[in-house]
């Protein structure tokens, strides 16, 4: 865990962002969701990020963050960003869910689990949040290993997604293990 840390990034940092949400081989996970907004691709799961979007995602997720966060995941031998990370608050539910995404051509290297316990360390500590949340895919197996492997617990299974909870007190018991 220590050769990753997180990287709120700088405006002109974006175009790593750009690039991962048009990689298809990134991305596949996300096809076919139909996600409402104007810059998805239902064919190949890729949201379109180009510079016109960026003013507007920055203001929202780093200007004028309250309720989210939003870092890049460094590898700290290369400096390299190896993915992304996220959590926000969802009004309807009155919980903060989780987004993570691994570039492809680093997955299966333990990013994920590490991604999401540094995540949960800003989020429990910095925030004083209490409970972050992920729903994903039960077709997405490493997806809910590496979630599992952070510490989140299957609160559910419902429509074929597993829904996967982690609490600050759960954090804090894998953490000094």
């Amino acid at each position: 865990m220590e050769n990753l840390y997180l990287h709120v990034p700088k405006f002109d940092e974006l175009d790593y962002r750009q690039k991962i949400l048009g990689q298809e081989d990134t991305m596949y996970y996300n096809k076919g969701y139909n996600l409402l907004i104007e810059n998805y691709n239902n064919e190949t799961g890729c949201i379109d990020f180009s510079k016109k979007y960026w003013e507007k995602w920055y203001a929202k997720w780093i200007l004028e963050a309250k309720d989210r966060y939003y870092a890049y995941i460094v590898e700290s031998n290369t400096g390299d960003f190896v993915g992304e990370v996220c959590f926000y608050y969802e009004e309807e539910e009155k919980l903060y869910r989780i987004g993570i995404v691994i570039e492809s051509v680093h997955r299966g290297k333990g990013y994920c689990s590490n991604g999401l316990i540094k995540l949960a360390d800003v989020a429990f500590n910095d925030f004083n949040i209490k409970r972050l949340r992920n729903v994903i895919p039960l077709d997405r197996e490493y997806a809910i290993k590496g979630h599992k492997k952070a510490g989140f617990k299957e609160v559910s299974i419902e429509k074929n997604q597993a829904i996967l909870d982690l609490s600050n007190e759960d954090y804090l018991g894998i953490k000094f293990i």
